[in-house]
């Protein structure tokens, strides 16, 4: 399944209140499919059926300067489950 826009604006919004420096900035968007862990399904002795997971990443960029005029990237990473819901925020120094 994809994420379609009004998914990545409800993100946005809730990326805009919580952290207003990121309000405004386009996130690059990338999916990432995650394939079953049969190894630990073995090892704990589960009958759960296997299945493949998607996550999606948003990953918000701003440049800013330092005191000493040196530009760094501030970033900021959304992590979201199948459900478009926000399953952990990351963000840099």
């Amino acid at each position: 399944m994809l994420i379609d826009r009004m998914h990545i604006d409800k993100v946005m919004k809730k990326i805009a209140k919580e952290y207003p420096e990121f309000k405004g900035i386009k996130p690059k968007i990338t999916e990432k499919e995650i394939k079953p862990q049969d190894e630990i399904f073995r090892k704990l002795d589960l009958g759960v059926p296997k299945q493949f997971r998607h996550i999606y990443r948003l990953k918000f960029i701003k440049v800013v300067q330092t005191e000493d005029r040196v530009p760094i990237d501030r970033i900021l990473m959304v992590t979201l489950d199948e459900n478009f819901e926000i399953i952990k925020i990351t963000e840099s120094r």
